[in-house]
Parts: structure tokens; sequence; C-alpha cells
């Protein structure tokens, strides 16, 4: 075995190492029982007897109705008149959420609409232990899901936007368009070049008001001295050209960014995003900490 982690008996090989550890999309049918467990406790809410006489479970409508018209979900009249009957209203109420919502986007909005963090710490234990794709993370400033990606290229991502100032803010922003349950991949790629951008002008072109990635291309190139901070080159990837080269691909992969083009592709893939925000985080990274510099004469 490659570590020492734990896997069931008979996964004792790379490949089925790999195989079993492969994260998986959606929600896989041995997380599906406990899932619906977990939403169910999440719209439940628990109403009283007169008397202090106990307590019985029953649908939290309010929530329930408002988790639907935000996630446009059709959903009929499940208001109780009484405490009776909760469990069969709550039965009601999930059996329209299998059947006609998005069971991601549901417990992401349940996570963001959520009081409790011992919650978020049941289905975040549930996802990792299901080898899931998909992690408790925050989202517009509200737990949420957020699609998993190795642990090391997240902290150093996350390193960077810590440090990173306002490029750093819409590096976050890329990241979390990309990475949400309902990912917007052209913002993720458009927010991705904002916070190269940011990160770039005031380094290479601080006076120009109206610089953009592309003017700030045009400078590098024109200028000729800018270059990473590297003693030992190789002839075919100097870093001038391997930033240069960098910056390029992110600003002309965006082929989405100006309408009336026949000949255009359409919109950016997801892949493209991916490489995109990839790209601008370590471009984000170099400019932040000024190793894109120019050369001393």
């Amino acid at each position: 075995m490659t570590d020492e982690s734990w896997r069931p008996l008979g996964v004792d090989d790379e490949n089925q190492i790999a195989a079993y550890d492969a994260l998986h999309d959606g929600l896989p049918g041995w997380m599906q029982a406990a899932f619906w467990a977990w939403i169910r406790v999440c719209i439940t809410q628990h109403r009283r007897y007169p008397g202090n006489r106990g307590s019985e479970a029953n649908l939290n409508e309010d929530l329930m109705e408002e988790m639907c018209q935000v996630l446009q979900i059709s959903m009929p009249n499940l208001r109780s008149t009484g405490v009776a009957g909760g469990g069969r209203y709550l039965d009601s109420a999930i059996g329209v959420l299998r059947r006609k919502g998005d069971p991601l986007q549901v417990a992401d909005y349940l996570l963001a609409h959520s009081a409790s963090s011992t919650r978020a710490e049941e289905i975040e234990a549930l996802l990792e232990r299901s080898k899931s794709a998909w992690r408790v993370g925050t989202r517009a400033g509200k737990p949420g899901l957020v699609r998993r990606v190795p642990l090391g290229v997240q902290a150093g991502a996350d390193s960077v936007m810590a440090r990173a100032a306002k490029a750093g803010v819409r590096l976050a922003s890329a990241w979390e368009a990309l990475y949400s349950p309902a990912p917007n991949v052209s913002e993720a790629y458009r927010l991705a070049i904002l916070a190269v951008e940011d990160a770039a002008i005031p380094v290479v072109s601080p006076t120009n008001k109206s610089a953009t990635l592309g003017t700030v291309l045009s400078q590098m190139e024109n200028q000729g001295d800018w270059s990473l901070q590297m003693t030992r080159e190789h002839p075919k990837a100097p870093p001038r050209e391997v930033v240069i080269g960098m910056m390029r691909m992110l600003w002309h992969g965006q082929h989405d960014r100006h309408g009336g083009q026949p000949s255009a592709p359409g919109n950016v893939s997801d892949d493209e995003a991916k490489v995109a925000v990839g790209l601008a985080t370590t471009l984000v990274d170099w400019f932040s900490a000024g190793l894109v510099s120019r050369l001393t004469p």
C-alpha cells in the first residue's frame, strides 16, 4: 500500500487503491440513506404539545417553502393543520425533494440556512467517508458545498487568496464560481482574469487607469526585460517567456469575452475554466510576492 490509511480487505495494490480512493460526483448509492436522513433532520422542527406534555417532530413548513421557491422546486401544499401527522408531512416533503430536486443543491441550501454547526460537521463526515467529490466549505460568507480538490492544491490556493489583497478576493470568487454545486465557468474565467489584472497592473502599469491584461502583456513584451527570479535558466524555457506565455494563454483563451463572432467556439468549457483559475492562482502568487520584476542592468 502506498500509505498507512485503512482500506477494506483486498484493496492492496496501487491500482486497487487508486480505484477505491477515487472521488464520486453526485449522490452514490452507498451514501443515499444517510444523506436523506440528514436532510430529514434539517427540515424537521419539534412542536410541543399543550401543557408541556411532550413534543412531536413535524415539517418546518417555512424552511421547506422558502427552499423550494429559491431552488425552483414545484411543491404541493404540505402545511399541516396541527401537530398530528407530522411524520406523514415529513415523508411527503422528502418525497418531493427526492423526485424533483437536485440533492446537492438541497444540501447546499440547508447548510447555508442552518444555525447548527453540528449539522455541517455531520454532512462533512458523511461526504468524506463516502469519497464524495464535494466537501463543506464557505461560499458567499456562508457554509456550503464546494468541490473537493487535492489538499496541497487547496492549501496553496488558500494561502495566495489570504495574502493577495484585492486580487485574492477576486481569486476566491473565481474558485467559488468554479467549484460550487452549480458552477458558472464563464464567470470563473472572467474573475480569474480580473484577479491577475488586480495583481499585475500595480506592478507593470501603475499609472495606467485603463490598463487590462492585454495592455499589461503588450507593455511587458515591448519592454522585454520582465522576468521571474530564477538564477538558472533553460534555453527552451526562459523565465521571461514562461510568465508571458502563461499570461497570453489566459488572455487569449477567454473566447466568450465578446459576442457577434460566428467563428468563436462558444462558451468556455469546465476544463478551460479550471486551467484559467489554476493559471491565475500561480500568476497572482508571483506578482503579489514580487517574483515578477524587471531585470536589473
